[in-house]
């Protein structure tokens, strides 16, 4: 058995996050498969170029699909990493990724759409304020039902910290995410709220709100950073107190 310096002194020269899954489990294969069908979805309009012209028509939609493709994949990243720190199998952290893969599922073509009709795409137009309104708000509460998710996830490896031997820093890590999580769903409902409480033109300022969560978890990201170094020096400096004499 480590003795107490040995214990401190492992977990303080510890810089990562211990992957608690290396083994690809039932759920996340069907995980995969999912993310992989929603990636499907969203090129399955697509027919096939028959002239020049049509070529050069259907590259317009690299870039919706490029911005599309990569939102879904920052989710897919989120779950993986998820599921490799805490290696969770039990029924409730199932139900959040069935729950997940739901709305993955639901929301690839009002994804598309919503990117379509920014890059001003032939065929995909709005007719009315109220309309693209009504579009931001399908995509904000799309977007914050997936972090509502995310945090529930985070919260119950939080609440299982003892179960799965979280080390102080790891448990710093998992609230880390859990408030960084709430900030970007935060910044959907400020997104909602934009699209139906401005009038007029100004509901398009719905869209640019997301350029926040950038800026916000850059803020968090150093706040949060200062403190985990401050962990690590606390660590060290007990590492190198002395051991209690034994009395023989």
């Amino acid at each position: 058995m480590l003795s107490k310096s040995a214990a401190v002194r492992k977990l303080g020269e510890r810089t990562g996050f211990e992957w608690r899954s290396r083994e690809v489990s039932r759920v996340e294969s069907l995980s995969d498969a999912v993310f992989g069908l929603a990636v499907t979805l969203l090129i399955v309009s697509a027919e096939v170029p028959k002239t020049y012209e049509e070529l050069l028509s259907s590259l317009r939609l690299f870039v919706p699909f490029a911005f599309s493709f990569v939102i879904l994949m920052s989710i897919w990243y989120q779950h993986y990493i998820f599921h490799r720190r805490y290696g969770l199998e039990d029924l409730a952290s199932t139900i959040y990724t069935m729950a997940l893969l739901f709305l993955v599922l639901f929301y690839t073509y009002p994804l598309k759409f919503m990117f379509m009709v920014d890059l001003g795409t032939r065929g995909y137009e709005l007719q009315s304020a109220q309309e693209l309104a009504g579009l931001f708000t399908i995509y904000g509460v799309g977007f914050i039902a997936i972090y509502v998710l995310f945090f529930f996830m985070y919260r119950h490896a939080y609440r299982k910290r003892e179960e799965l031997n979280l080390t102080e820093v790891e448990v710093w890590d998992t609230r880390h995410s859990m408030r960084e999580i709430l900030m970007m769903g935060s910044v959907g409902c400020l997104s909602v709220a934009v699209a139906n409480l401005l009038p007029g033109d100004l509901v398009i300022l719905a869209g640019p709100a997301y350029a926040l969560l950038g800026l916000i978890s850059w803020l968090h990201g150093s706040w949060s950073n200062k403190r985990r170094a401050a962990i690590f020096v606390r660590l060290e400096a007990a590492a190198e107190e002395p051991e209690p004499a034994l009395n023989v």
